[in-house]
């Protein structure tokens, strides 16, 4: 039941001439980028074993979101132990999603493990807004002790650490049991929200360096 629940952890400028003469710098507006291609952001397996510094599995895909609030009704935290949870994104208007699961070894009884997403939204301010409130809800889980308990299982405690924010991008270190420590990460880029877990035996900014493969692969 421990590796279950950490597996839930299952997304310039341009011159312009002016009339005398001179130029001017504008920031450009990205194009936003459309659902059919989330699939091309994530990061290759080879991308991922360097981050994670061990030989990484694919173990699944997945395009819809997962739905685990019965074991955590908590929405602040659910967003936290989860990626791309249902009843976190449900009503916040995103438009598509792709996500891939890796595991080393590829087994329950896993060593490290990934749940890399990206989430698109029809604007980057609809992006920004789910950013926002994601922010606000990991706030009032960090620093917390969550008990999570289903039938026939043994119970278990996540712990959430502090929360680090800048204006795009969240990251708090999280627990499971007696499971590899993970951290977590959400980041906002243009009209996409990216969705990252990383568990190991060591974690340190794993899901971050991540994230930051991810945004560079976001056409500018």
């Amino acid at each position: 039941m421990f590796r279950y629940a950490v597996a839930v952890l299952a997304a310039g400028t341009v011159l312009a001439g002016c009339s005398s003469g001179a130029t001017a710098t504008h920031p450009s507006t990205p194009k936003p980028v459309p659902p059919s291609a989330l699939a091309g952001l994530l990061p290759g397996v080879a991308d991922v074993s360097a981050v994670m510094r061990t030989a990484m599995t694919p173990h699944a895909s997945f395009s819809t979101m997962s739905d685990h609030r019965d074991l955590l009704p908590n929405l602040n935290c659910l967003g936290i132990w989860g990626v791309t949870e249902h009843a976190v994104y449900g009503t916040s208007g995103f438009t598509g999603i792709q996500g891939q699961v890796l595991r080393a070894p590829d087994s329950d009884n896993w060593n490290s493990r990934v749940v890399q997403a990206a989430v698109s939204y029809l604007s980057p301010d609809a992006a920004r807004k789910f950013f926002a409130e994601s922010a606000d809800r990991w706030s009032h889980c960090t620093n917390h002790r969550v008990h999570m308990s289903s039938t026939g299982n043994p119970e278990i405690y996540l712990t959430f650490g502090s929360l680090t924010k800048t204006d795009t991008e969240l990251t708090i270190p999280l627990t499971v049991g007696g499971s590899p420590p993970c951290q977590r990460a959400l980041a906002v880029d243009n009209n996409l929200i990216i969705d990252v877990a990383a568990c190991a035996q060591t974690i340190s900014d794993q899901a971050s360096s991540i994230v930051s493969k991810i945004e560079a692969r976001i056409p500018a």
